[in-house]
């Protein structure tokens, strides 16, 4: 089932420097009569009053008002000659029905979707997918969008979609449980263990919550100590490279991972938990920490409204000492252009609007919806204190470099699912750290031979 609205409000102007506008219509390749009628109105390829139709699909519940939808309502009351018409699909309908309307022609105009291999790679090779680098560079994107996440929205120096939705991974603790039982932040990887066992001492039979059954959680864990180990640049390597997933900081950073568990850290029997489980016990006290991503905090705020501010985060220290904190960062969408739409300015103008406006990007922190690209301006967002929290520990860090929240997004499905088993048998105790990485490295390879990996991004701007 789907939902189509259309939005059709009026809009005004928005300020912008001259070196800004010169720099935009210079690579457009506007005139000096285009570059005065910009003073106007941001929407550079739209005539005096010209109407343009702009459709928009992705997921969500048919009718949904969200921080995106009202912004887009606020871009169209800036631009009465836009239409824009939101289409909103079930995530069950979503990928089967866009790729037979773009062969169809029938596709929209911008839409939202993945970034790691499979479905966007096809459709950027079925040359479906408009090259935003040129916007990208004009528009001062390149400023803001961090370089780990162009490198994964990019090919053969094309930038094919605008990445939003970070997401990230930090441990969120229980400060009145710490404070009870004599414990700081830990900074170090043996002020950690210390933590787990001064915790299981006071009668947590589960330190960090772990939700085994479920597999992924344990895979956040892999993303984080492979990315802490081999740092940006090692997984790089591997991904666009000639590394491999075998070589020795993967199988240090996966014996890590197992050390956790031996010690008891996961509790008893981690294989035999489910996550939404394990989470709803950290809020009600039973677990002191748990290693997930901000997209708890709403359920914890239900759970426990003002208590909330008895928990806080912590980013996981190094695990090898003396090596930087590289905080996780991962995109959960990209928004692409239709290469066929006839006014592409005026979708990229739209993107620039609702993902790099100062307005925009606060009004999508503030409603919990979506997390912008890029250094975070808390400062005048009006913030529960812990997703402040939580925000400020990626922006603190940031400029170590980011490592990857969830490999298993950006690797090829084989890899994951292979990935996904091997970690339930290391922590079984049913494989090793070697043969678990040997493992992963060969569905690596049959992965590639069949082109189902990501291509080498990176954009660069004259």
């Amino acid at each position: 089932m789907n939902d189509e609205r259309s939005l059709t409000l009026v809009r005004g102007t928005r300020g912008m420097t001259r070196r800004r506008l010169l720099r935009r219509g210079a690579a457009l390749g506007l005139g000096a009569s285009a570059l005065a009628s910009l003073r106007g109105n941001r929407v550079f390829a739209v005539q005096e009053g010209e109407p343009v139709a702009l459709t928009i699909w992705l997921e969500g519940e048919p009718g949904a008002v969200t921080a995106f939808s009202e912004i887009i309502d606020e871009y169209m009351q800036e631009n009465p000659n836009v239409d824009v018409t939101l289409t909103f699909f079930g995530s069950d309908l979503f990928n089967p029905t866009l790729v037979p309307a773009l062969n169809a022609g029938e596709g929209p105009d911008i839409w939202a979707g993945g970034t790691g291999p499979g479905q966007p790679a096809a459709i950027i090779e079925a040359g479906h997918a408009l090259d935003l680098s040129p916007y990208f560079c004009a528009l001062g994107w390149n400023e803001i969008i961090p370089e780990g996440i162009v490198n994964y929205t990019s090919s053969d120096g094309k930038l094919w979609a605008v990445g939003d939705s970070v997401e990230s991974t930090v441990m969120f603790y229980n400060k009145e449980i710490f404070e009870q039982n004599g414990l700081g932040v830990p900074v170090t990887w043996d002020e950690l263990m210390t933590a787990c066992g001064t915790l299981q001492s006071a009668g947590f039979a589960m330190p960090i919550g772990l939700g085994g059954a479920d597999k992924y959680p344990i895979s956040w864990w892999q993303s984080l100590l492979w990315g802490r180990y081999a740092g940006p640049e090692g997984i790089d390597n591997v991904m666009f490279g000639d590394g491999r997933w075998d070589e020795e900081a993967f199988v240090q950073a996966t014996a890590k991972l197992k050390e956790l568990n031996d010690a008891g850290c996961f509790g008893p029997n981690a294989l035999a938990e489910i996550q939404n489980n394990v989470e709803a016990r950290f809020w009600r006290g039973e677990i002191p920490m748990v290693h997930t991503g901000p997209w708890i905090i709403g359920p914890g705020i239900d759970a426990v409204g003002e208590g909330i501010n008895k928990f806080s985060a912590f980013q996981v220290p190094p695990p090898v000492a003396g090596t930087p904190i590289y905080p996780t960062e991962d995109i959960g969408t990209g928004w692409y252009v239709n290469a066929a739409y006839e006014h592409p300015d005026v979708a990229a103008d739209l993107l620039d609007f609702v993902f790099f406006r100062d307005e925009s990007r606060q009004k999508m922190l503030e409603s919990g919806d979506n997390v912008p690209v890029g250094e975070l301006d808390l400062e005048n967002v009006e913030l529960p204190v812990i997703v402040q929290e939580v925000f400020a520990l990626s922006n603190e860090y940031r400029q170590n470099g980011t490592i990857h929240a969830f490999l298993d997004t950006v690797t090829p499905a084989s890899m994951t699912d292979v990935s996904y088993d091997g970690l339930q048998a290391v922590l079984a105790g049913q494989m090793s750290p070697e043969d678990f990485t040997a493992t992963v490295q060969s569905a690596w390879e049959a992965a590639k031979a069949e082109n189902e990996h990501l291509l080498p991004g990176g954009v660069t701007c004259s």
